[in-house]
């Protein structure tokens, strides 16, 4: 109630509220947490399929290095294809003899599965004894 001549009134003291300016500061403050949790999710994603592209290339490269093994006599060369995806692979069989110094052994065959040429980084690598008589 107001008395003659006391002037507004003034809200009790009593009563609470937010300011707009305190608002608008939520506002951002929860916009800023919601940005970096999308930024992280997106970063998560990528991540993912990174190593699912990886993990695919990889389960290829071993199949194919082990059809290689399983299709006959193992001989030291280079063949060429594409997997999947498009993108092509070398497979290079070395036999290890020579480098050990060993003719008179059976032979041990290093089989590598590269993306692209030799000399870049190999995906797959294993490797697998010959028979005495070039069986492998």
């Amino acid at each position: 109630m107001l008395r003659a001549g006391s002037g507004p009134a003034q809200p009790a003291e009593t009563e609470a509220g937010f300011t707009i300016a305190e608002v608008l500061v939520a506002f951002a403050v929860a916009s800023l947490g919601t940005l970096i949790a999308l930024e992280i999710a997106g970063m998560t994603a990528t991540g993912i399929r990174r190593l699912d592209t990886a993990r695919v290339s990889l389960d290829e490269a071993e199949g194919i290095a082990l059809r290689h093994a399983a299709a006959g006599p193992l001989r030291p060369g280079l063949s060429r294809g594409a997997f999947s995806d498009g993108r092509v692979w070398t497979l290079r069989v070395t036999d290890t003899r020579p480098a050990f110094g060993r003719m008179q052994v059976p032979p041990f065959f290093l089989i590598e599965v590269f993306r692209g040429e030799p000399g870049s980084e190999a995906i797959y690598t294993t490797l697998v004894s010959g028979e005495p008589d070039g069986r492998s």
